[in-house]
């Protein structure tokens, strides 16, 4: 049996319980986890929806983190923080079921070229089409719009943070016996 403990609010009456009082980095990362799961379930549905059942969600993923770029492997891999194995199997999947061109780079032979073909491109045109159905169940007034913005700027705020920090190797390791 699960134990959900919350903090008192600041008012100090037992009846008002806040759910937030546990919001913190580790948490929100948790959440986000547990959300982007929820989401591919989503999308899974909206994929058979579609009629895309030769798809993962997490392909379908992939295919936006191209988008309308002509990307080498490695830009691939950078841009959506994918490793060389799983990017690798991915592609070559997409390209079998005919979302991906793949060619060799004119400069450098060992260098592979990505970008969508047209059915790539119409996949994705579906998908935005499902989620903006999925959107409008969240965002249904201006101040619902407002939230959502102010919650993707927090996000891409604390990604642009983390991701700088570990670039300018500020790693916070502590030596405390782990």
């Amino acid at each position: 049996m699960e134990n959900n403990t919350y903090d008192v609010a600041e008012t100090g009456t037992r009846a008002e319980l806040n759910p937030y009082a546990h919001a913190n980095h580790f948490e929100l990362v948790r959440v986000i986890e547990r959300m982007y799961r929820r989401y591919l379930d989503r999308l899974r549905v909206d994929l058979i929806r579609i009629g895309a059942d030769d798809i993962s969600p997490s392909h379908a993923m992939l295919l936006f983190t191209i988008g309308d770029d002509d990307l080498s492997v490695r830009d691939l891999m950078d841009r959506g923080h994918y490793l060389g194995s799983n990017a690798s199997y991915s592609l070559k999947q997409l390209v079998q079921s005919g979302y991906v061109d793949r060619t060799a780079s004119a400069r450098d032979r060992r260098s592979a070229r990505i970008r969508l073909t047209e059915k790539g491109k119409l996949l994705c045109k579906a998908i935005k089409a499902a989620d903006e159905v999925n959107q409008a169940q969240i965002v249904r007034n201006e101040r619902d719009r407002m939230a959502l913005e102010e919650t993707f700027a927090l996000l891409r705020k604390l990604e642009v943070i983390w991701a700088t920090d570990l670039q300018q190797g500020n790693g916070r390791l502590m030596g405390n016996g782990f």
